[in-house]
């Protein structure tokens, strides 16, 4: 009887761990990111935006569901999809921050995966940034304002972690841009005054506005893919004390206590005999190395048609990196993933050992029940606890059964938590011309490839804003091209 429970035991853990194996993502990332940046990166907009329809490639969550739409319609020329799916995930993400604001961050049992996608700052950010490249993208000015007031909520908040000056300077200098292109001046200037504070003061060009004999173009420029968490094995040590650590209020401690963890297990020590314990977590992580990241110089240029070169003028151009700033997102929250990653590894081994003894109790009611079935065929008269024992083995394999049900369920839904925005460049540059009235080729160069994205026809005191993506080398695509 034993040997055939121990044995379920083990069918359910091999079954388990097989499960899990098809669940996990390897290092080149989740099905829906693979293949989705496959087709962008082949320019098949299309049919990008065709595949985020099946399931088996769309992200399972809402939210990010809504995230990968957005920006994949903008590119496919879609803008009133994009602008349906920003909104959409612009009022999702707001609720989830103001929930987590309000509620805390709470602790699950089931994997990381199993709780709604909570984007990081940057990302975050990043929303209303491409709701108002989709709504310029439709002519309409008025709603890339909305995105852009948007936009300020996170900017201006002052709970939780904020990305650094450069990616956030690099924002409100976006939003400044959808104010003065929808023709709210002051509203701009205040964007403006910001990032010129945190980004040094060095700003791609004059805010001011153009007079009567000039205008200006705007030209945001994204290349190579945002960093994103690949799946790790570690080993940890740990003591209740820094568990308690983790899962408190106070940040600094939280880093901390977690750096000195994750440094543990680079050193040699007996860490069982001073009380620590062993915990062997399959744990997400961003590596700073191994992956492609937008290298090199990019620019904007504009040139007379009938002057060509003679007439060239060069943008000064800002950058801010998007992986960077998600890194940090990242990292900040490896505390709290630790503390509910230990808090499940822990629930997990006292549900296999509670099913063990279940199991070996059942066991021991049946052996006795056993012994008594073999009084009875000698003659001797039923007992009154015989039934009593019978159904006390069923309750303990019940019990048993529950446990390793626990346990298996754990294991099978505590894979690392690779979601991410994971379509998001790795970079965003923000490049400024004034130029005489008239018109103008502009190009965008990047390490001596240059890319013409048109004729633009440049009116008395306009703002003209263009956006382009550089995927690979050998494809090169504009996104939008809007004039006010």
């Amino acid at each position: 009887m034993r040997f055939s429970l121990a044995a379920l035991t083990l069918f359910s853990l091999s079954a388990c761990a097989s499960a899990g194996q098809a669940w996990r993502a390897g290092p080149a990332g989740i099905p829906a990111e693979r293949q989705i940046r496959q087709q962008l990166v082949a320019g098949q907009f299309g049919t990008a935006l065709e595949s985020l329809k099946d399931k088996r490639i769309a992200p399972a969550d809402a939210l990010l569901r809504h995230m990968y739409r957005g920006l994949v319609a903008m590119h496919a020329g879609q803008a009133e999809i994009g602008t349906r799916s920003m909104d959409r995930a612009w009022e999702i993400a707001y609720q989830r921050w103001t929930k987590r604001l309000s509620d805390g961050a709470a602790a699950m049992l089931t994997g990381d995966g199993a709780l709604p996608y909570d984007p990081g700052p940057a990302e975050r950010m990043l929303i209303p940034y491409y709701g108002g490249l989709n709504w310029l993208a439709r002519n309409e000015r008025a709603e890339a304002a909305v995105e852009a007031r948007r936009l300020a909520v996170f900017l201006e908040s002052t709970a939780g972690a904020k990305p650094d000056d450069r990616f956030e300077g690099l924002m409100r200098y976006v939003s400044g841009v959808m104010f003065e292109v929808a023709g709210e001046r002051n509203d701009a200037d205040v964007a403006y005054r910001n990032a010129s504070r945190l980004l040094g003061g060095v700003l791609p060009g004059d805010t001011l506005p153009p007079s009567e004999a000039e205008g200006d173009v705007v030209i945001f420029i994204e290349d190579g893919f945002v960093a994103r968490p690949e799946p790790m094995a570690f080993d940890f040590w740990v003591n209740d004390e820094e568990l308690g650590y983790l899962n408190g209020t106070d940040y600094d401690r939280r880093i901390a206590t977690y750096h000195r963890i994750n440094d543990r297990r680079a050193l040699q020590g007996d860490w069982a005999a001073q009380r620590y314990r062993n915990v062997s977590l399959r744990w997400p992580a961003m590596p700073t190395e191994g992956q492609a990241s937008a290298v090199g110089s990019v620019g904007a240029r504009a040139l007379r048609p009938d002057a060509q070169v003679q007439g060239e003028v060069q943008a000064l151009v800002i950058s801010a990196s998007i992986s960077d700033a998600v890194r940090a997102d990242f990292d900040r929250e490896q505390p709290a993933r630790l503390a509910r990653a230990i808090a499940r590894a822990a629930v997990r081994e006292a549900s296999l050992k509670g099913a063990e003894g279940a199991f070996n109790a059942a066991g021991d009611l049946l052996d006795e029940d056993d012994k008594k079935s073999e009084k009875k065929k000698d003659g001797d008269k039923k007992d009154k606890d015989d039934d009593n024992s019978g159904w006390a083995a069923a309750g303990a394999i019940l019990l048993g059964v529950g446990l390793l049900a626990t346990h298996v369920s754990s294991q099978v839904l505590d894979q690392p938590d690779l979601r991410a925005w994971q379509l998001l460049p790795d970079r965003v540059s923000v490049a400024r011309l004034r130029l005489p009235v008239g018109e103008h080729v502009i190009e965008v160069t990047r390490d001596g490839e240059a890319y013409s994205m048109g004729t633009v026809t440049v009116k008395p005191g306009s703002v003209t804003v263009l956006a382009h993506r550089w995927w690979a080398p050998t494809q090169r695509v504009a996104a939008i091209s809007v004039e006010r």
